[in-house]
């Protein structure tokens, strides 16, 4: 765990470097902005996958604690879904990459349709590593994801690359299970049969759709709830900027320590309240120091560290930092309700808290960061507030 504990950090600094290379690298108003929504619609779709792995996660450690063996197998399932998202994406790429990526909608839509293909399997393998409780190796192939994006973007910074070279970096880490599968395979059984496999990995996929949609989505969706003119395009590339910048130090470990907290509520099952204590009270304090961090010396940072027109004010970094801890809390609420084989709660949580944020970025009549600000918060209470009606027994 100790290696996971590293390798998760690694993974938070690693992307940050990526985002703020990004930022010296592209111009701002234009490839900047196109690569921050090619980031976040490439994470989102991973995120939708990651559903394979939380459930293939919940499979493989109650088999090893329950000693039931079914006749379900992930890598079949993962390559079917790896096959929908590269057809889906050849396709839907034809209309809608061109208003994402207007440059070079093309390269975008193949690189995206190859990265999620290769996606695939690489969820596939984070769950089974998770759940048989192999974590140096799941710490492994955490690290050398995010340190190849790491790599290429400082090369590609120093060697003068444009927004493809970006979107190659984007995707080219879900190619890490390759290695890490050929150092050493491994052989797991999950507990169910593949009926029930397949019904559970859609259901969590349902909900991993929507965490996507809100964690790793939402400067997307901040891009086309405010769309392109003169007076916002500034604030919606900066306000982007900060979002993805003060989410990252809360919700890149929180993301990667998924697994191992499947893994936690499942043995600690009959104490759940007890077992969400202390990882949601860890996840609001780090909040609460992140606040008061980034409302003192991250416009300092921002001064020092980005282009002029990435500024924020303190207040308002301050306020996207405590924000995404209640991102980490719904998290951890959504965990705990999978790890209880309570699906439903699982994805009515998160859609919840999807559509309520949404809702409020889209409808409300405020400006980018005040409806920013309040999404991610009404957000993430509205969706927890379900996953924890889901525990009540």
């Amino acid at each position: 765990m100790k290696h996971l504990s590293l390798a998760t950090v690694f993974a938070a600094v690693s992307g940050l470097v990526v985002v703020w290379v990004a930022g010296w690298a592209l111009d701002v108003e234009t490839s900047y902005r196109y690569f921050l929504a090619y980031w976040g619609l490439f994470f989102a779709c991973t995120g939708v996958i990651d559903g394979i792995t939380h459930e293939t996660t919940r499979a493989v450690a109650a088999s090893r604690t329950d000693g039931k063996q079914g006749r379900a197998n992930p890598w079949r399932l993962g390559a079917t879904l790896g096959g929908v998202a590269l057809a889906l994406v050849a396709v839907c790429g034809l209309f809608f990459m061109g208003a994402i990526v207007p440059p070079d909608p093309s390269a975008a839509t193949a690189l995206l349709a190859f990265g999620l293909l290769s996606y695939a399997f690489q969820a596939v393998l984070s769950g089974v590593l998770s759940g048989a409780g192999l974590w140096s190796r799941y710490a492994a192939l955490v690290a050398l994801d995010s340190g190849v994006r790491l790599v290429l973007a400082l090369l590609t910074l120093a060697l003068g690359g444009g927004l493809r070279e970006f979107l190659l970096i984007t995707v080219i880490g879900a190619l890490s299970w390759i290695a890490i599968l050929a150092a050493a395979p491994v052989r797991v059984t999950l507990d169910v049969d593949r009926a029930t496999f397949v019904r559970r990995v859609v259901s969590a996929m349902a909900a991993s759709g929507a965490s996507a949609a809100l964690i790793t989505g939402f400067p997307t969706a901040v891009s086309a709830a405010f769309p392109d003119d003169p007076e916002t395009s500034l604030t919606v590339a900066a306000i982007a900027n900060a979002v993805m910048l003060t989410r990252a130090p809360v919700l890149m470990p929180l993301q990667r320590f998924q697994s191992a907290l499947v893994v936690r509520f499942v043995e600690k099952r009959e104490r759940i309240y007890a077992a969400l204590a202390a990882p949601i009270g860890a996840v609001l304090t780090l909040g609460v120091v992140g606040f008061a961090a980034a409302w003192l010396i991250g416009p300092w940072i921002l001064r020092l560290a980005f282009k002029p027109e990435l500024f924020v004010a303190g207040l308002t970094l301050g306020l996207l930092t405590f924000a995404s801890a209640f991102m980490g809390m719904l998290m951890i609420t959504g965990v705990a309700v999978l790890a209880l084989e309570k699906h439903a709660f699982y994805v009515a949580g998160w859609v919840v808290a999807t559509l309520t944020a949404f809702a409020v970025l889209f409808l409300a009549p405020w400006g980018v960061a005040t409806a920013v600000i309040v999404a991610l918060f009404a957000g993430p209470i509205a969706g927890a507030l379900v996953h924890l009606a889901g525990l009540v027994k």
